[in-house]
């Protein structure tokens, strides 16, 4: 026995000896594996579920597409574009020969067979399958023709039929060969040259625009039956068409050029027959004298298919004198707008909606200069639809926290419309059957209903006990909210978000409100999210399954919870994991899902609707096994100001306690909620990167951060500081002297403030910086074209008033004013193409740090913004990065560039 034991013994050490080797002997993140680290991308579930396919690449040239069921899955490489049929039977991708995407091939596979069909060459440009049908595949080739003979639809075999077989052409136009092939049967219809197409909703009917020898010729092709009817012939053109709800309508936009003025003109066509039933013009009764039907903005049918929605807008003669004139802008200080606005479209005034009536071929005016924005109807009732105007309030753009609008009820018979709300931050929603408005209203932190007859108002959440303003916002601003999913598909159920559930609210206050997640958010801390499955979606069938996001903010487990009908709301999963991505099959029976952490990359799932029986269908960085990774950890304290918060530390894989390690520490609002984010390696945009800084060696500490009104800088030293001491009291394995700091845009204010204020950092490298708030105060966010001034008086800077009303809070808070206090090391980032932040910013800080010499550097990557996007400079900001903290957090060599 005391041999056997002394057996065992000697081979127990020598595999924890081996073990200790194998980790010690894994590599290091380094930038060779930036292009190398791999994504999952391009997820599809097909209709029936039993099938589905996902995409790997990486920024090299690594491509697969992995396609099958959870039994077997095949590598297709270099293919992309996933798509099932609506019977499933058959999918189809692109594959190409290599990462500049020659030789490409649109392939149409069999899934029960896995017989593939290649449509092979350049010219094909589209393969996707046709709704209507169970496996009708559109194909899509371009070609080069003048005047070829346009073949007859018909079912021929799949022979794709190659353009410019006629005489030479005296004028080349680009067109296309449009072709629907049946996989089944093997026939194809073909469409040459053709211009343009549309299909209706339900894919049953297909408009074609097509070339013929001197002529143009539009027309209906009817998928079900084959059958093709011409609706025009002659100089044809259009720019936008659309179908009505139940395709038995058509409407399109002709363009016409007449004496170098271009026209429109919408013609309502009967789908069936190919007849034009109405047209509209310049001269329809209804437009105002000298308007004009806009070409390209707005063309759509009514739920009921009876009124066409259009713009128009007045007719402008431009100027055919040309004359020379001084190029200057005018800033006035009583102008709505200033000069940079103007030039990104602010204010810009827009056509007007009409809708025409097909049964009295009359136009109705449906907005105007005075009120521009029209919600259109949509459901079974279209009587009353809202429209916005936020015209009087243009002058305090950039100035208030948020937009303010008016909001009028209008009457979508005669265009007339009442005043429903006056400046508001928030639009209201219509229900479905038209009788309520929703919105919330910041005043008293409340959602309000209003009757649109009426006008009578009702406080929705008064009496519900719960939390419906965001009782954590620290910015001096109006009351925010959680959201609201939306009204109901059948009646006045409005539905709106809890700090922690979703509750269902009968806008007229007739029965009590139900909380559809059963109080089990408020209940468990667990904040649940309802998840729209089209974004298009606006009203809510309850009659159907709904899911929803669950997140518990303590402990930050994430999952799904699903809400049956019959109301049963159950949880699906909930565990220290990230979640995402989740599709259903549309017959219900089976669903994809991602799920990740801190060390596995969110990988694919595949599952029935319960997530009992879940298998894992993706690998997509099996090679991260070789490199020292990191672990992540949530920690907590309480700052200076005693406030409770929380934050993360990062950690090395091979972390030994009883080494000491350098910290960085980096920040930006709160970010706990991470913890379980999967971080790739990545060249830095802007602040370091997590899994990164790890496997380096480095300790990464991200504190959340709470702020008070005009002392943004003392709050970022009371949240941070505090949780940098409480980490180094708590744990030996930190360096005391050796802590970088790091941040960007307004990190990159707190890091910069915070340097005046302590010695406790070693390095910062700080981006984007706001270092002067009185010279910030004033200027422009040129991406918007907007004044900074709300930023300070009522978002991100928190100073809560105007520069004059307390000048000194502005100085005190501004780094700028600290600089002879600063004995740490600085390299900043701030390039000359900043639309955010102005760069003059990070000139000044610089400026007053080499003024008084101290060490200080600023990299500008000329034509960059405000986070970088070119790959040389996201690898060289990274070099320069982690250079400059080895060098003071590690003691290695001084960079050259230093």
């Amino acid at each position: 026995m005391t041999k056997l034991y002394m057996q065992y013994k000697v081979l127990f050490l020598f595999l924890l000896i081996a073990n200790v080797a194998f980790g010690q002997s894994k590599k290091t993140l380094d930038q060779t594996t930036y292009n190398s680290w791999k994504s999952l991308t391009g997820e599809s579930i097909s209709p029936d579920g039993k099938w589905f396919g996902y995409e790997i690449k990486n920024k090299a040239s690594y491509q697969v597409l992995l396609l099958g069921n959870q039994v077997k899955l095949d590598t297709i490489y270099r293919g992309a574009n996933l798509q099932f049929s609506s019977d499933s039977r058959f999918s189809t991708y692109i594959t190409t020969s290599d990462s500049t995407g020659k030789n490409r091939a649109f392939v149409l596979r069999n899934m029960l067979t896995g017989e593939v069909v290649d449509f092979k060459g350049p010219s094909f440009i589209m393969a996707s399958f046709i709704k209507s049908s169970p496996s009708l595949l559109q194909l899509i080739r371009k070609g080069k023709v003048d005047s070829p003979v346009v073949a007859k639809p018909g079912l021929t075999k799949p022979v794709l039929v190659k353009p410019g077989l006629a005489t030479k052409p005296t004028k080349v136009t680009s067109l296309n060969c449009l072709v629907l092939y049946n996989p089944v049967s093997k026939d194809s219809v073909v469409f040459e040259s053709v211009m343009k197409h549309k299909y209706s909703d339900d894919y049953k009917y297909l408009m074609l625009l097509q070339k013929e020898k001197n002529l143009t010729r539009l027309s209906l092709y009817h998928i079900p039956s084959g059958q093709k009817k011409t609706v025009a012939s002659g100089n044809i053109n259009y720019t936008l068409a659309t179908f009505s709800e139940n395709t038995d309508r058509l409407a399109y936009l002709s363009e016409s050029i007449v004496a170098k003025d271009t026209l429109y003109k919408i013609y309502i066509v009967k789908t069936k027959g190919g007849q034009i039933l109405d047209s509209v013009s310049n001269l329809t009764k209804g437009l105002p004298l000298g308007y004009r039907l806009s070409g390209n903005e707005q063309l759509s049918f009514s739920s009921n298919g009876e009124k066409v929605y259009f713009k128009a807008r007045p007719n402008v003669v431009k100027d055919t004198v040309i004359k020379k004139k001084a190029l200057v802008d005018i800033w006035k200080w009583d102008n709505a707008t200033i000069p940079p606005m103007d030039k990104r479209g602010v204010g810009m005034r827009s056509s007007d909606f009409y809708q025409y009536f097909i049964s009295s071929r009359k136009a109705v005016q449906l907005s105007d200069t005075e009120v521009p924005y029209l919600q259109f109807p949509s459901g079974d009732d279209e009587s009353i639809s809202i429209a916005f105007s936020d015209l009087k309030y243009q002058r305090l753009v950039g100035i208030e926290a948020g937009k303010l609008y008016d909001s009028y009820i209008v009457d979508m018979k005669t265009g007339n419309r009442k005043l429903a709300l006056e400046r508001k931050y928030y639009t209201p929603k219509i229900s479905y059957d038209k009788q309520y408005i929703s919105w919330y209203e910041p005043a008293d932190s409340a959602w309000y209903s209003m009757n649109t007859k009426t006008l009578e108002k009702r406080n929705l959440t008064r009496d519900i006990k719960d939390i419906f303003y965001n009782d954590e916002l620290d910015m001096p601003m109006h009351s925010t909210h959680y959201g609201d999913a939306g009204w109901d598909s059948e009646n006045h159920w409005f539905l709106v978000h809890s700090k922690h559930d979703l509750w269902k609210i009968d806008a007229s206050g007739k029965n009590a409100a139900v909380c559809l997640t059963q109080e089990i958010g408020r209940k468990q801390g667990i904040v649940f999210r309802y998840i729209k499955p089209k974004k298009t979606e606006r009203y809510i069938d309850l009659s159907k399954t709904q899911y929803f996001t669950a997140f518990q903010s303590k402990t930050k487990k994430d999952g799904y919870y699903v809400l049956k009908p019959g109301g049963i709301f159950e949880k699906l999963v909930l565990s220290d994991h990230t979640y995402g991505g989740l599709e259903v099959s549309e017959n219900g029976t089976a669903c994809l899902w991602r799920k990740g952490d801190f060390t596995e990359y969110p990988e694919l799932y595949y599952s029935d609707l319960n997530f009992k029986d879940i298998k894992k269908v993706s690998i997509t960085n099996p090679q991260q096994k070789e490199y020292n990774w990191g672990t992540s950890e949530l920690v907590e304290w309480e700052s200076f100001n005693k406030d409770s918060l929380q934050g993360i530390l990062v950690k090395p894989e091979n972390f030994d306690p009883n080494k000491k390690y350098p910290m960085v520490v980096y920040f930006y609002e709160k970010r706990s909620d991470l913890l379980h984010r999967y971080n790739p390696p990545l060249a830095i945009k802007s602040v370091v990167n997590w899994s990164y800084m790890a496997s380096n060696g480095y300790l990464v500490f991200i504190p959340d951060v709470v702020f008070r009104t005009a002392e943004p800088g003392a709050s970022s030293y009371d949240a941070i500081v505090s949780g940098v001491q409480s980490l180094t009291t708590r744990y030996n394995f930190i360096d005391k002297e050796r802590i970088g700091i790091n941040g960007h845009s307004w990190g990159g204010y707190q890091s910069a403030y915070l340097i005046t204020k302590t010695n406790i950092f070693k390095a910062a490298v700080a981006g984007a910086i706001v270092s002067n708030m009185t010279s910030a105060y004033g200027g422009i966010r040129w991406e918007t074209g907007q004044s900074r001034m709300f930023q300070y008086e009522h978002t991100q800077s928190r100073m809560g008033v105007t520069l004059w009303d307390n000048p000194l809070a502005y100085m005190r808070n501004s780094p700028l004013f600290g600089l002879p206090n600063i004995k740490t090391p600085v390299l900043m980032m701030h390039n000359d193409q900043d639309g955010s932040v102005p760069w003059e910013q990070g000139i000044e800080f610089f400026n007053g740090l080499r003024r008084l010499n101290k060490p200080a550097w600023m990299l500008n990557y000329k034509g960059e913004g405000h986070l970088l996007q070119k790959k040389e400079n996201l690898e060289d900001f990274t070099r320069k990065v982690m250079g400059f903290f080895d060098y003071y957090l590690k003691d290695a060599s001084k960079p050259d560039w230093m």
